[in-house]
């Protein structure tokens, strides 16, 4: 019989190498807006009874995702499924000083899901929209999904295989791009309608979950190349972690992919600006509360309608942005988006506060614009 085997002993090395500090101190937490349900959390300090309300922007020195052990075996890494998961905070007591430990939410993972985004723009006047948009479902459910996808594109060109062309909203839309595309080119209007109405009807009909964020600029920073920037950002952060709360409450990992906005061979595409964003803001309590212990992949960026997903992302931005100038211009709503059903919508009131509204049609009388 064989002896027990002795158990192994594993330290956790709290000193950071040259290399690890260098990137800690050049992320930074980006975050600025609390969800209502946490704003109301407070904590009792052990030592003076002070109670106060968590820095939830903080930037805590150990980011709040799992950490995967490196256990090898014969030189080879362990590439299972365990992982170590951050389950206390500290914080210091405003009073004294004391370290107060924070207990974080920790839930077990139990099914996948798979989201798509993509990005668009309208300017009128003197305004401008920036939009992404996410779309998606269970990873069990998206097989027949991407099916009904590409029955849509079969029915519209019987002669061309769907996954030879892909949906560009823009492109088919506006007259002058159609007739210059390769296979849109012998589409009419009427075409493009019945084909939109097709799209909004299997949106609504596959019980999908949709965000979009939507921000509205003035002139005066519409060229100011920093703000744009900054804007994209947090609007960019704040729909993937808006997705990301909901889906970890339902025992869900979110994967996401994005529309790359490089051109490349290559299947993902590095956008340093999101990774930088997702990975600083990842030291913050509140994404350690958002995630609650699910280990979140990083977002992807890939090859533009590289996914059926992508394709209907985009068409979920084109709708959002459509909708956004046609109400500029005092115009008739071509494709109205409470065609698509229930949609979770961000945007901003004219105080730059953050709004949420899940609901069926678009928020316009709510949100800045």
């Amino acid at each position: 019989m064989a002896g027990k085997r002795k158990p192994k002993i594993f330290l956790v090395k709290l000193k950071k190498t040259k290399g690890q500090q260098r990137e800690f101190d050049r992320l930074s937490v980006s975050l600025r807006h609390l969800p209502e349900n946490l704003s109301r959390i407070t904590i009792t300090c052990c030592f003076c009874r002070t109670v106060f309300r968590p820095d939830w922007f903080k930037e805590h020195e150990p980011s709040m995702t799992p950490v995967k052990p490196k256990f090898e075996k014969k030189g080879v890494e362990y590439k299972g499924p365990k992982r170590w998961i951050l389950r206390k905070v500290p914080q210091k007591c405003p009073k004294c000083g004391t370290d107060v430990m924070i207990d974080l939410p920790v839930n077990k993972m139990k099914t996948k899901g798979s989201l798509f985004g993509d990005d668009a723009e309208r300017n009128y006047q003197n305004k401008k929209v920036s939009i992404y948009s996410l779309i998606g479902t269970d990873q069990s459910l998206l097989p027949e999904f991407e099916n009904k996808i590409k029955g849509l594109k079969q029915k519209l060109f019987p002669s061309i295989p769907p996954d030879s062309w892909k949906i560009h909203m823009k492109d088919m839309w506006a007259g002058y791009s159609r007739k210059k595309h390769p296979v849109y080119k012998n589409l009419g209007f009427n075409d493009v309608i019945s084909f939109v109405n097709e799209l909004l009807m299997l949106i609504k009909e596959s019980n999908l979950f949709i965000y979009n964020i939507a921000s509205t600029t003035v002139q005066k920073n519409t060229g100011n190349r920093k703000v744009q920037n900054e804007l994209r950002n947090e609007i960019y952060i704040l729909l993937v972690l808006n997705a990301i709360e909901e889906w970890t409450t339902k025992n869900a990992q979110p994967n996401l992919f994005f529309d790359s906005e490089k051109n490349s061979q290559e299947n993902v595409i590095i956008h340093g600006w999101a990774r930088d964003i997702f990975e600083g803001n990842q030291h913050s309590l509140l994404y350690g509360f958002l995630s609650k212990g699910i280990e979140i992949p990083e977002p992807k960026f890939v090859s533009p309608a590289s996914f059926p997903g992508l394709e209907m992302a985009d068409f979920v931005s084109f709708t959002i942005a459509r909708y956004y100038l046609r109400m500029w211009q005092g115009k008739e709503i071509e494709i109205d988006p409470k065609n698509m059903g229930l949609v979770t919508y961000l945007g901003y009131d004219s105080n730059g506060d953050l709004l949420w509204r899940r609901q069926e049609g678009y928020p316009w009388d709510k949100f800045f614009h």
